[in-house]
């Protein structure tokens, strides 16, 4: 196997975080690259929070090293050491195309425990924690270091339900059968798996979706911690007509549910704009059913825009519609920072979010009409009441400053490695 070192002494704090480094923490993040969003911005905001606190050491692939030592470098944090880990140039080959892709993933956990081994031996790390990727139905290698183990945030995509994929490709639908018992045949039987459930001393799960589906060895080993967050609170300038959707073009994301609704809504709010951001199989067919529905003049595609760009047009948006079944949903708690009203469906990881008013989830119908006007009726709530879109908006940026900051989300997680260390302490 093979490794590149980071810098080994890194010294100051930022941020105003001053306090001297508490303990060495080893990090395990496949995806971690600043200035991104999705995975890589996951993995290196949780990577920045903790090392602002600690002595970390963090192991990625070799192609974000440079990235992250750059990034600290800018702000000064000085706590970081980065080592990037890739598997040998033979057994690259199945990153070469997506399907192999999770396949590479396994190999370099398995690769990984070994080469955190050697580290820990040499280092002698006070904890460990995985966090890339963000999923709980692959293992962890850091869960065969002999050390305190934080497994997550962690949790999956629930299984889009059949009667909204009637209208999907042959292919696409062989693909969730296919994902879907993976993701069984892992939860049930993979014993790497299960060990690395067995060996954590703390499971952090994004959402109920995970929650329900696993059998975790001991309830109080597990906290709802939601993986994203965000660095600010960013609203700028409302029309009160525009409803934005930010996502790959996917079944997965629901487009089509938030292009059918809008049509609904349409001929009471000429005015109103939809706008999707991102990119994917389904634009042809979405462009193509726009003009079919008679709204193309109102929805706009502007495709994958850099992260601060869509952060600034998310700025800019009344209503977020997102009507996705995933288990993360990642763009929501930035759609409330930048005062959007969230409409989603109360399914996965976005109900979750806007749970205790903090948006809007309206139920899955019986069928994919009847889902579609639930969030027609939805939208046209909003659009109609900027009454109840001040209301909401208000309850959600109360939501995001006080648990969805980064900085708060670093203090809580550093609260769980207080407690981790305590308790087995006593051991």
């Amino acid at each position: 196997m093979e490794a590149t070192k980071g810098r080994d002494s890194l010294r100051a704090k930022s941020n105003g975080i001053e306090q001297a480094p508490s303990r060495r923490v080893l990090i395990g993040a496949y995806a971690c690259e600043p200035g991104v969003g999705s995975e890589g911005g996951v993995g290196w905001s949780w990577t920045r929070q903790i090392a602002l606190r600690n002595d970390c050491t963090v192991i990625t692939r070799k192609n974000n090293v440079e990235k992250i030592e750059r990034a600290a470098r800018v702000e000064g944090l000085d706590s970081l050491t980065v080592i990037g880990y890739d598997l040998p140039m033979w057994m690259r080959f199945w990153k070469r195309k997506s399907r192999g892709a999770l396949v590479y993933y396994y190999l370099w956990q398995l690769g990984l425990a070994l080469f955190a081994r050697r580290l820990d031996r040499e280092r002698n790390f006070d904890l460990v924690q995985h966090i890339t990727f963000v999923t709980s139905w692959m293992p962890s290698g850091l869960a065969l270091v002999n050390k305190p183990f934080v497994w997550g945030p962690v949790g999956q995509h629930p299984r889009i339900p059949r009667r909204f994929l009637s209208k999907a490709t042959l292919k696409t639908r062989l693909i969730e059968m296919y994902k879907a018992g993976i993701k069984s045949t892992f939860l049930m039987l993979d014993p790497l798996l299960h060990l690395t459930m067995r060996r954590a001393n703390r499971i952090l799960s994004i959402g109920s979706e995970f929650e329900s589906r696993v059998d975790f060895p001991v309830d109080a080993m597990v906290e709802r911690m939601p993986a994203v967050g965000v660095d600010s609170m960013a609203e700028g300038q409302k029309a009160g007509t525009r409803v934005l959707f930010s996502g790959r073009l996917v079944e997965l994301k629901g487009p089509g549910l938030a292009l059918e609704s809008f049509a609904i809504t349409y001929s009471d709010h000429p005015e109103a704009t939809l706008t999707f951001l991102g990119t994917g199989p389904l634009q042809r067919q979405l462009e193509e059913r726009a003009v079919e529905l008679g709204v193309d003049g109102a929805v706009h595609f502007p495709g994958m825009l850099p992260h601060e760009q869509a952060l600034d047009l998310m700025a800019t948006a009344d209503v977020f519609l997102f009507p996705s079944f995933e288990g993360a949903g990642m763009v929501v708690p930035e759609a409330m920072a930048a005062g959007a009203v969230v409409l989603c469906l109360d399914f996965g990881g976005p109900g979750d979010m806007v749970a205790g008013e903090r948006g809007i989830a309206v139920p899955l119908g019986e069928t994919k009409q009847q889902t579609c006007a639930n969030l027609a009726a939805g939208l046209d709530r909003l659009l109609a009441s900027p009454k109840l879109r001040k209301e909401l908006r208000g309850v959600a940026k109360q939501w995001v400053e006080s648990e969805m900051l980064w900085n708060k989300k670093g203090e809580r997680m550093q609260q769980i490695h207080d407690a981790v260390m305590k308790e087995t302490s006593r051991k």
